[in-house]
């Protein structure tokens, strides 16, 4: 009887994930969500430039934030599962102090990269330290049933939000456009006047920013096609930071139609500084402001 009720335990453990097939002592592989989940409870969560917060609070707040996001986040069946089984959340439909539960916890896992290294996922996060305002760097490892290693935890400086362009970006010049990460000092590049007429003016000054993992960026998509992917902070022509506009809002002559965040992929973000009175120039032929002014 004794070695029936073993064998019933054993089998039900097995099922469950909690041992390995050959007695590994692995259990069964979690969703990539549910290892972020399981890196964020062992480290803590990530510190990361908030676009809800940063470079100002958009309009409406996490709350508005968090019902734009909601039919997202719900087509996605693993991360969400992933999200209401972590935060306790119901089966169902959800209110609204639930949905920004979800939201943030969403924010989260954007903002954390996993990179698959054979049977594991690396990661490098920044989180909280012991004092208040203390930041640490944590690398270290997940493997796939959510065993998470911590190879090094050391302080560390949070890196400046970004606030530039993407690496792909097009900057219109006299001569074409050229991508910003060719643009150097001295290139003629379009820019405006003082008295707004458009004019070719020699860049001055060229600047790269490395991203913090996990960085978002404004994906801005206007009524005439033309788009744009860049940091929260960069502001337009007329000095509005993308990050603070939405859907409906105008935007260089026309009328912004997508406004989304994304993670970005790239290792560095881009600006320059055209001479003259305005330090404006054109990028995907929409109107910004140098952030390097």
């Amino acid at each position: 009887m004794r070695l029936k009720l073993a064998v019933v335990i054993a089998l039900i453990a097995f099922a469950c994930g909690s041992v390995a097939p050959g007695g590994g002592g692995a259990g069964s592989p979690l969703t990539l969500s549910q290892l972020k989940l399981k890196v964020i409870d062992a480290v803590g969560a990530p510190v990361f430039c908030d676009p809800d917060f940063y470079p100002i609070a958009r309009a409406g707040g996490e709350e508005a934030s968090a019902d734009t996001y909601y039919p997202q986040i719900r087509s996605d069946p693993e991360l969400y599962a992933a999200i209401v089984a972590h935060e306790h959340l119901p089966a169902g439909d959800l209110n609204e102090s639930q949905k920004l539960t979800l939201y943030r916890a969403f924010k989260h896992l954007r903002a954390l990269v996993l990179t698959k290294n054979g049977d594991a996922y690396m990661f490098e996060i920044r989180v909280k330290g012991q004092a208040a305002t203390a930041v640490d760097l944590v690398d270290g490892s997940v493997r796939v049933d959510g065993v998470v290693t911590v190879t090094s935890r050391k302080p560390s400086a949070m890196p400046p939000c970004p606030i530039c362009l993407a690496s792909a970006t097009l900057i219109a010049t006299p001569s074409g456009e050229v991508r910003v990460t060719d643009v150097r000092p001295g290139i003629l590049v379009w820019s405006i006047g003082a008295g707004g007429e458009r004019v070719a003016e020699p860049v001055v000054e060229v600047g790269s920013m490395v991203v913090p993992t996990g960085h978002l960026m404004v994906h801005v998509r206007l009524a005439d096609g033309r788009q744009l992917l860049v940091s929260p902070g960069h502001r337009a022509g007329d000095g509005r930071p993308l990050g603070s506009l939405s859907v409906g809002d105008s935007l260089d002559g026309s009328t912004i139609t997508m406004w989304e965040l994304v993670p970005y992929s790239g290792s560095s973000t881009y600006d320059l500084l055209p001479a003259g009175p305005t330090g404006r120039y054109w990028a995907n032929g929409i109107l910004l402001s140098s952030t390097l002014s």
